[in-house]
């Protein structure tokens, strides 16, 4: 699961009452680690051909109570050689830019070469603490 982020719980009550409507719709990579609930933004947002933010698939998935998990799929097709490490769903398009709702180092970096795949999902859970 990723870290729910300070950011993205605003903005989420300011959707809940009607007083915003950025849905959160982008996956953002990044070449950096350690961001958490208080960041903004990943460490360094990636640039790389095919690796920048990208629309992202938002639904609700079940961790459990049914729907009670916002998840965030996207498929990137790399243009270039890098090595990802974080990332993070977004409610802007542009890099830097917009709401982070949530963000998460990945367990093992991800090497890609031009053409590589990489699948990210990314999921968090509202509940009570």
């Amino acid at each position: 699961m990723a870290v729910p982020c300070n950011a993205g719980f605003v903005e989420l009550v300011l959707r809940a009452i009607g007083s915003t409507s950025d849905a959160w719709t982008h996956i953002a990579l990044g070449t950096g680690t350690g961001q958490g609930a208080s960041d903004t933004i990943l460490d360094t947002e990636s640039s790389a051909s095919g690796l920048t933010r990208h629309a992202a698939t938002m639904s609700a998935a079940t961790t459990t109570v049914t729907g009670d998990t916002i998840q965030a799929v996207c498929t990137f097709i790399s243009g270039a050689t890098a090595t990802i490490t974080e990332a993070a769903v977004f409610n802007h398009a542009t890099i830097n830019t917009g709401d982070m709702l949530m963000v998460g180092d990945f367990t093992t970096s991800a090497s890609v070469v031009s053409g590589d795949t990489l699948e990210v999902t990314m999921q968090c859970q509202i509940k009570a603490s």
